[in-house]
């Protein structure tokens, strides 16, 4: 059996950009609105403007999904629900969201509300594909770094629907795991706010060891429709409306008529906007250096007559048939003339007056069939007609006329018909665990940082890799032995040819005596909870307000790390309905990335431990001379940790609520280990070496 062809998903950043897509052959648009949407950078839409919009693309059955894709505090919740009303009762067809709390919130409220999880949630395998379904997820927007057989098992088994970018720019690190921008300058990605720092140069003169080329799939289209995939997306929510047009009118044909790209539309793509060429690296699972590059712009002289091309696609007045009409005419001596119209979706009848005998003239079939196909200026196109028609009747042409306006007008109103928006009184109850400060947990890179002096703290718990684990069974073994509570930390990505060694793993952690392991996507939730093990979730599950944390605790998870995005009264004011953590001193982590850091643009990464990243920790220097800690992760992706280490004093944070603090070691010697530990535990500043941070925890993020 044949598939469906996916649709064809355009971004719309303005008015100008929903013409643009729509014009030109997109079968969906996505869009942003308020203060809630990963693009506010964009000139987005006035609550006027959106009514408008989707009004526009309803009526020509173009589908409208809107971006509600940022963490939402506890305070901004009414606001956002305020917002999901005026879209679901404008016509939105789909929400797309990051945040758990607002998912549960919107779905609990508006029952019927159709929800796309964001890229910014991290999905990336078909356990966390999965675990979105049953979060109330029809679609899983999937990472930007998948490989195709990767995207085909997770669309073939998961259950839902994927989504897969096929166009536009890269983000270095991992949506919904990157911490960069917000961390260094209050520019939150998650808020919808990135500074894009990824772009800037660092190290060497003019070396851009963070900036990918854009992605292009173009050629892969076949591909991803034989995989069946349900959406291709092109970014650019921050394009003009010309790339929008020109883009998403070349995807459109080469969708469409199921060929290959002429060279003649990669080099058009490549004119409007790229990065040293495209990339198509992560789809064919070959990364590395090729899929770096920087933007060398076109020449404003080169690129007018494609932009004044492409404006006039979507120039005010013009309109390309997207609606099939078939029409059924009749004319019978003694009744009304009757006109039947159906666009396959909705049927109307209208009629006019009886005919009268013709006296010298009578109306042909011919006559009648040239008033209906005038069309033009509407969204119809005429696929057939059937006329019956008694001989010797005089029908005038104004009455034909008059009948397909009639018609198409009565089409129009039943296609741009709202459906009834269903909400229910909500009220969600949180109540909190009453649980005072416990005390302190410590994560290390290696088990050489586990040091005795380090068990000899009054520690709760420490959370060691759980490579690190499999890998140093026996000095394992003898700290569990000492009664250290010892806890497996998973990879943040796990992909699904991975999964087997990852829990090959765990089950060793647990058959050495480990009960617990750290979890950082929703993805590891259920498989570590099938093992027998009690679920903490990390730092990358973005908590952010008290009804993730509920949503949380509904999954199974016992003690949540609440995101370093949030400031500390807001972290006070959360209802926890589970034990909560907060890393309180260490270098944040920024970033997670598939391709390497380390080797970047300049090779040298083997993707089996004996490249440049196989040394420790490198560092990235910046422009104003702060170096951040760069290493290795497990199947050779890399992450990024601040220039400067956090610290919290104790008065800081054991007042907020939470029931455990983490001390975050990564670069530090295992004497520094120790010695920082004993610091903070007594009260003390410890000694670092280097001015430390608060992080955003007084500051906040934009």
């Amino acid at each position: 059996m044949q598939r469906q062809r996916p649709e064809l998903l355009a971004p719309a950043g303005s008015m100008d950009a929903v013409r643009a897509a729509v014009q030109n052959g997109a079968t969906a648009v996505y869009l942003g609105f308020g203060t809630f949407n990963a693009r506010r950078g964009a000139k987005n839409f006035t609550a006027d403007e959106m009514r408008q919009a989707l009004a526009y693309c309803r009526l020509r059955g173009v589908k409208t999904n809107v971006t509600v894709n940022t963490l939402v505090s506890d305070r901004e919740i009414p606001v956002l629900l305020r917002d999901v009303r005026l879209l679901l009762q404008s016509g939105a067809d789909a929400l797309i969201v990051q945040d758990l709390g607002a998912a549960r919130w919107i779905r609990e409220q508006f029952p019927d509300a159709v929800l796309h999880a964001s890229t910014q949630m991290t999905v990336h395998s078909l356990a966390g594909a999965r675990a979105a379904r049953a979060l109330g997820f029809s679609r899983v927007v999937l990472s930007r770094e998948l490989p195709l057989e990767e995207i085909r098992s997770i669309t073939a088994h998961a259950g839902v629907e994927t989504e897969v970018f096929v166009h536009g720019a890269l983000c270095m690190c991992y949506s919904g795991q990157c911490e960069l921008s917000a961390v260094i300058g209050r520019r939150s990605g998650n808020r919808g706010m990135c500074a894009q720092p990824c772009r800037l140069p660092y190290g060497r003169k003019n070396s851009y060891p963070m900036s990918l080329k854009d992605l292009c799939l173009l050629p892969r289209l076949r591909a991803l429709c034989e995989a069946g995939v349900s959406s291709l997306k092109i970014e650019g929510r921050m394009k003009r409306p010309e790339y929008v047009a020109i883009v998403t009118k070349i995807y459109a044909a080469v969708l469409n008529e199921d060929r290959a790209p002429t060279r003649e539309e990669m080099d058009t793509l490549a004119k409007v906007f790229s990065r040293d060429g495209f990339t198509q690296g992560y789809l064919d699972d070959r990364i590395g250096p090729s899929m770096f590059g920087m933007r060398a712009p076109t020449p404003e002289t080169d690129l007018a007559p494609l932009y004044d091309a492409a404006a006039r696609t979507f120039a005010a007045g013009q309109e390309r048939p997207c609606a099939a009409v078939s029409f059924d005419f009749s004319a019978h001596d003694g009744m009304p003339v009757t006109l039947c119209a159906d666009d396959g979706l909705h049927a109307v009848t209208v009629t006019a007056d009886m005919p009268e005998r013709a006296h010298k003239r009578e109306t042909a079939r011919d006559d009648i069939e040239k008033s209906l196909r005038k069309t033009g200026g509407t969204i119809f196109d005429v696929r057939d007609i059937r006329i019956a028609l008694d001989s010797g009747l005089r029908i005038a042409a104004k009455t034909v006329n008059d009948l397909r306006r009639q018609a198409l007008t009565a089409l129009e109103e039943r296609r741009t018909a709202m459906p009834a928006v269903r909400e229910t009184a909500y009220t969600m109850q949180i109540s909190s665990v009453q649980a005072g400060f416990s005390g302190y947990t410590v994560q290390v890179r290696t088990l050489a940082q586990l040091t005795d002096a380090l068990t000899q703290l009054p520690i709760q718990a420490y959370y060691v890799p759980v490579g690190e684990m499999a890998a140093h069974r026996a000095r394992v073994s003898q700290l569990l032995a000492h009664g250290c509570v010892l806890v497996p930390v998973l990879p943040r990505i796990v992909w699904d040819r991975e999964q087997e060694s990852v829990l090959e793993q765990l089950k060793l952690c647990r058959d050495m005596g480990c009960t617990a392991a750290l979890c950082g996507t929703i993805g590891q939730i259920d498989p570590v909870r099938a093992l027998g093990l009690q679920v903490i979730g990390d730092f990358g599950l973005n908590a952010f307000n008290s009804v993730a944390l509920d949503v949380l605790r509904g999954m199974g998870v016992v003690r949540q790390t609440l995101s370093f995005e949030l400031r500390l009264s807001q972290v006070r004011d959360m209802k926890k309905p589970l034990e909560t953590e907060l890393i309180v001193c260490g270098r944040l982590p920024l970033m997670l990335t598939e391709n390497c850091m380390i080797a970047g643009r300049d090779g040298g990464c083997n993707r089996d431990g004996t490249g440049k990243c196989s040394g420790g920790a490198y560092y990235l220097t910046d422009r104003r001379g702060a170096k951040f800690p760069v290493f290795r992760e497990e199947h050779c992706r890399t992450s990024l940790y601040n220039s400067q280490p956090l610290f919290l004093e104790q008065d800081e944070y054991r007042q907020v609520g939470i029931t455990h603090a983490r001390l975050l070691f990564t670069d530090e010697s295992p004497t520094q280990v120790a010695g920082i530990a004993r610091a903070v535990l007594a009260g003390k500043t410890p000694a670092f070496g280097i001015q430390p941070t608060r992080g955003l925890y007084r500051r906040g993020v934009e």
